[in-house]
């Protein structure tokens, strides 16, 4: 029996990924999806795994609520995780979209705006990050928490200076500043020690990293939930990618 493909959509997310884990059996690439990414495949392909993580949503419009609901109804599997994967996997909760992993499960119970897990990248096909996402910096903070070089209240005082900026602005440079304005020069110094471990640290390439060992496209298929009552998703708080439509006859 021949085993299922996924289909996946990712850029930055999988930079730092350990060697042969994005490149396996089973496992076909895709760039940051778009507008339209999810239709045109759908379009060309029969039903198959989707696994939604990067996409673009600053020089282009953002993949669309409306294309994923449709591959849905057409018989994609469609997941969503790490980065406007879990975003939209967290929006369309209930819709028959999957939602994987740690961000995920942060975006579904806190309903934080869509430029928690943005960031800046280089080109592909490397995609190397240029700035942090919040929800890696949140579990940054969490480490230097854990590893007793912030407390709890300058920890938290790190983040909302980081929230406050341009998910463009978040950068390391920013995070040691962010520190030093928090906890003094001292704890800044400690802090880039630490920085070293970002790499492991970072939630989003976990998630990744965890789907892609977990392989959970392989597994049987459990029918989609039976969704009444809501005609459209609820979006995230206004962002770059917030562009669904409630008004009537929109999705």
């Amino acid at each position: 029996m021949t085993e299922p493909t996924v289909e996946v959509f990712v850029g930055p997310t999988a930079h730092g990924l350990p060697n042969g884990l994005l490149p396996q059996i089973g496992v076909r690439l895709h760039p940051p999806a778009r507008r339209g990414s999810i239709a045109e495949l759908v379009e060309r392909q029969p039903p198959g795994h989707i696994a939604l993580v990067d996409g673009r949503y600053d020089d282009v419009p953002a993949v669309g609520h409306r294309e994923i609901l449709a591959a849905l109804a057409a018989g994609w599997r469609v997941t969503g995780l790490g980065s406007i994967g879990a975003l939209r996997a967290a929006e369309l909760d209930g819709f028959g979209m999957t939602g994987y992993g740690r961000v995920f499960a942060h975006l579904q119970a806190t309903g934080a705006p869509d430029d928690e897990v943005a960031l800046l990248h280089g080109p592909g096909p490397e995609y190397r990050p240029i700035t942090e996402a919040l929800v890696d910096l949140r579990a940054m903070a969490e480490h230097l928490t854990a590893a007793d070089v912030l407390n709890r209240a300058q920890a938290d005082a790190v983040i909302s200076a980081m929230a406050r900026r341009w998910f463009g602005d978040r950068s390391l440079p920013a995070f040691l500043d962010a520190v030093c304005t928090a906890a003094g020069r001292c704890a800044a110094d400690a802090v880039r020690e630490h920085l070293r471990r970002l790499p492991e640290v970072r939630i989003k390439t976990g998630d990744l990293r965890n789907y892609l060992t977990e392989r959970p496209w392989t597994l049987p298929s459990t029918p989609a939930p039976q969704v009444s009552g809501r005609l459209c998703p609820p979006t995230a708080a206004a962002g770059p990618s917030s562009t669904t439509s409630t008004t009537r006859g929109g999705c």
